[in-house]
Order: C-alpha cells, then sequence, then structure tokens
C-alpha cells in the first residue's frame, strides 16, 4: 500500500479507524484506517497490544496502559486522549480512543473499538511536513537572528538572518561554530557561561541584553532569549535562542545617556555661576547700617529681612546717610523673578547710589531713575518695569519726606495706631517717558516704625486659595504694634508663612525696618 501521512491528516471527513483485541491471543486487528492515523503501513505492525503500546508516547504510555487494564478487570468502556508518535518522521499527534470490552460468563474475552485525531489535531491537519515548511518559512525570512546549539554551544541549526549578521551568506557556513569563532573571547566567554547555566538548570534567559564586541574592534548589541533545547523525552540536549539587533537604540540611550551628562555639567557649572551670583546680591545688600547719635544715644534702629524666591531676587533696598542727620532709604521690586530681574535690580541699584550721593529729593530721584531705566530697558523684547519707594528722614526735626512709583505703600507705626503713609503714588519705573512723582511729606514721633517692604510679603494663596492681602497685613502689624521693632517683623513673616499653603513665599521678599528712638 502507498502511504501518504499528509493525506492521512487531512482526509475528509476526518479519518476513524476501527480496531479489535482478542485477550486469549494478545492478538490486536487494525484496519486500513487504523494504520493510516498511526502513521505506519500495514506490515510494519506487529499486532500485539506491546506493539500499539510502543506506539504511544512515553509520557503517556503508563497511563493508558493501567486504565485498560482496569476497565478490562471490572469495566466496560474505555474513553482516553493520548500521544502518539509517527515512525515515519518523528512527529507527534493526539489521539482520542473508545474501546468496549465483551465477555463471556462474567469473563472478558476481546475488546472493540474506534480510534481518531483529537480535536485540536484534527483541526489544525499539520502534518511533520507542514510544520517543517512553516519552520523553513520562519528560519528563512525572519530578521531575527534563531539559533540552535549543541551541549557544546556548537551552531547545529541557523537562520538567514543569523547568517547575514556575520556577512555569510548561507546559514549551513555557522554549522559546528561557536562563539569563540565568531566573536573575541571576552563575549565568547560571557555566552557560553549563561548557555552552560541554561543546560545545568533548565531555565531561560529573556531580553537579555548582550554587547557583542567583533573582532576588527566594533562593537554591537542585541536583545537575546535563549532557552533549554529538549528533545522528545523532555531530555535537555542544548540550547537555541533568538536575538534581536538593538544596536541602533543603544547607541542612541548611550548618545541621550552623554547628553544628559552634559546637561547635568552644564546645569551644575549654571548653578555654581548662580551661587556665586547670589552671594554676590546678598554681599551688595547693606551688611550694617549707618549709625545715628543724638545727644550720645542711638537715635534710629534698622532690621531688614530678605528672601529670594530664585537662587537670585529682583527686590533690592539700601539705606544710606545723606547728611549728618538725614537718612534715605530706597526699595524696588523688578516685575519677574530670577536672573533677569537680578540684573535689572543691580542697574538700579547703581543708579540710587549715584543720585543719592547728589542728595537728589524723592520725587527727583525716582524721575531720574524712570528715564534711566526707560532708556535702559525700551528696547527689550518682553516689557520689564520696576515699583519703587524713597524715602528721606530728618533726625533733628522728624520730618519725612517720601516719594512712590507704584509701590506698596509703606505702614506707618505710631504709639496710637498704624496704617499706610498717606501720599499719591506715581506710575511704575522704565514703563513710560516722562513720567513725574509727587513728594509727600509726614511727621515721625520717638517710638514711631516704618515698615517698608515688596508685595511678595503679602500676596500670598493659602490651600484654601485665599489670598493675604495688604489688609490682612495691615490687621498683622496693628495686633502687634506694641511689640519691639525686631519682634514685630519676624512675627508678621512668621504669619504669612502659616498661612500659605506650602508654608513658603512664592515671590520674592524683602522687608526693612525703622524705628525712631
Amino acid at each position: 500500500m502507498s502511504f501518504d501521512p499528509l493525506q492521512a491528516a487531512s482526509q475528509e471527513p476526518p479519518l476513524i479507524g476501527n480496531w479489535e483485541w482478542d485477550f486469549s491471543k494478545d492478538a490486536m486487528g487494525w484496519d486500513e484506517k487504523m494504520h493510516m492515523l498511526f502513521g505506519m503501513s500495514p506490515e510494519s505492525f506487529g499486532g500485539s497490544s506491546d506493539d500499539f503500546l510502543n506506539r504511544v508516547h512515553d509520557g503517556d504510555r503508563a497511563h493508558v496502559a493501567n486504565a485498560m487494564a482496569g476497565v478490562i478487570e471490572c469495566g466496560t468502556h474505555y474513553e482516553g486522549e493520548f500521544r502518539i508518535l509517527w515512525a515515519c518522521d518523528g512527529s507527534l499527534h493526539s489521539m482520542l480512543m473508545e474501546g468496549t470490552v465483551h465477555r463471556d460468563e462474567g469473563r472478558p474475552v476481546r475488546m472493540t473499538g474506534t480510534c481518531r485525531f483529537a480535536p485540536n489535531e484534527a483541526s489544525s491537519g499539520l502534518t511533520a511536513s507542514m510544520e517543517r515548511t512553516m519552520f523553513a518559512a520562519l528560519m528563512d525570512n525572519l530578521p531575527d537572528c534563531i539559533y540552535f546549539k549543541d551541549m557544546n554551544s556548537r551552531i547545529i541549526v541557523a537562520s538567514q538572518a543569523n547568517a547575514g549578521w556575520f556577512g555569510l551568506n548561507s546559514p549551513k557556513a555557522l554549522i559546528g561554530k561557536t562563539d569563540f569563532d565568531l566573536f573575541t573571547d571576552e563575549h565568547a566567554i560571557q555566552a557560553m557561561e549563561d548557555e552552560r547555566n541554561i543546560i545545568d538548570t533548565g531555565e531561560p534567559m529573556f531580553n537579555l541584553e548582550e554587547k557583542e564586541t567583533w573582532p576588527d574592534g566594533h562593537v554591537t548589541y542585541v536583545s537575546t532569549s535563549k532557552m533549554a533545547l529538549r528533545d522528545e523525552r523532555g531530555r535537555i540536549i542544548g540550547t537555541f535562542g533568538l536575538s534581536r539587533d538593538i544596536t541602533e537604540r543603544k547607541q542612541a540611550e548611550e548618545q541621550l545617556a552623554a547628553f544628559a551628562e552634559e546637561l547635568r555639567r552644564k546645569n551644575e557649572a549654571l548653578e555654581e555661576e548662580l551661587a556665586m551670583a547670589r552671594e554676590l546680591q546678598l554681599a551688595m545688600l547693606p551688611q550694617s547700617f549707618p549709625k545715628f547719635l543724638r545727644n550720645g544715644r542711638e537715635a534710629v534702629r534698622f532690621h531688614h529681612f530678605f528672601q529670594p524666591s530664585a537662587a537670585v531676587s529682583g527686590d533690592f533696598f539700601d539705606i544710606c546717610q545723606i547728611a549728618p542727620d538725614r537718612i534715605g532709604v530706597f526699595i524696588c521690586d523688578v516685575m519677574g523673578h530670577g536672573v533677569c530681574a537680578s540684573l535689572v535690580a543691580a542697574t538700579a541699584r547703581a543708579l540710587v547710589h549715584e543720585m543719592t550721593a547728589k542728595q537728589i529729593s524723592p520725587e527727583a530721584l525716582l524721575g531720574g531713575l524712570n528715564s534711566a531705566l526707560r532708556r535702559i530697558l525700551r528696547h527689550n523684547s518682553t516689557p520689564l518695569f520696576v515699583t519703587a519707594s524713597y524715602l528721606a528722614a530728618d533726625l533733628s526735626t522728624g520730618e519725612l519726606v517720601f516719594a512712590n512709583a507704584g509701590h506698596p505703600r509703606p505702614i506707618h507705626v505710631r504709639a496710637d495706631g498704624s496704617g499706610p503713609l498717606e501720599g499719591k503714588s506715581g506710575p511704575v519705573l522704565g514703563l513710560f517717558d516722562d513720567a513725574t512723582y509727587e513728594l509727600s511729606v509726614c511727621q515721625l514721633s520717638p517710638r514711631d516704625t516704618l515698615l517698608i517692604f515688596t508685595d511678595g510679603l503679602f500676596e500670598v494663596e493659602s490651600a484654601k486659595d485665599e489670598i493675604y492681602d495688604y489688609s490682612r497685613l495691615l490687621g498683622a502689624v496693628e495686633c502687634r504694634r506694641g511689640l519691639p521693632m525686631k519682634e514685630l517683623c519676624e512675627g508678621i513673616v512668621e504669619e504669612v508663612q502659616q498661612f500659605s499653603a506650602n508654608r513658603e513665599f512664592s515671590d520674592d521678599v524683602c522687608l526693612v525696618g525703622v524705628e525712631w528712638l
């Protein structure tokens, strides 16, 4: 009989074989379809129960034998599923077998039944030939490198892509080679250790990133998964794996890491420069205050709180002695934060020092400062402006004159109450040509205190989206009116910080206290 395994697996309607087992002679009779199902010609089947069981897979044989023996002894019907090996090509198939025991006066004499492919086997219709065809398609067309190795890590099968990876035309050129024949010893030793561990433990390795160093020195990277290669009985006979080229990705990651490192160094250098700029800016603030004595006793006392929201600040203040009995206090706030604001603040500081040395009145100083900043800032692409206050006090008479350029009004703390200094405020500095500012006058009494500050002190938001505004600040000052100036200032700062959602100021803060003694 001409036998075709492919036809046996794909026949329609599905094959159903019939069989009979004579217990007295231990003789099994199979019809032609049984032989086709088991992938064998009739003359190759011996006809005994052992010949049948020898066709059953090692892992299922004992179970099938025990189940049939149990049915023969005390049952009537056998039904089971098991795997068989086709001798013609070594392929594995799943079978369903049914049988009925026939008895003579209770003694089992024979068994008859049917056999067919299991549903999954019949639906797939795959034969060894078809499996080989599909395997070849994978090995010839997948872009990833696929390889099988023996127990000594010698290549026994390789894909076309694997051959191309080494610049070879045919996978046959790789047969018998190890990684020592293809890469440097550094890579080959590590690869062989990995494969030996898989053989020893049976544990696979998935998505292992390997650096491949080639004999000419160039480097590639692959993502590799390796597993134990087992025979039909489950014994480990080598390894197999798949490697995917990830060189471009790794090079991109290395380049990104290099960029990140360069950026880190530049940021570190920038942070160092900003730290130096911060130290310089703090050094530019008054490190000590002028001493004014009257009748041998201290006539005026100062206190300040300064906190940038960034490395450097756009806030600035200065206290200067403009005559033996005359004091000047200047404060400004540049719009924005950071380096740009700090540069404008430094410019304003230089201009103010020049003008106060000439004993210019407050309204004239602000007018001159506006003109100078307008010349500097008019060509800036982003509009910038400065708010400022300048106060001058005569210690012999207690007269205070001041002018304001869009700045929060200073608070006058007196023995009988506290409130903002009364007077008109002019426009901010640096936005308008020919802006003018009015001079205001106030009389100071002994133990009076002036609080001069930037808007960062009170424009703070709470966790409940409430704003600590100027009126809240006035209330905080009033309830601490009887405290010494230093405690008054520290209490106000603490209250605002506690009100804040994150207990910090969101803007640059400058607070200057001046107490007449």
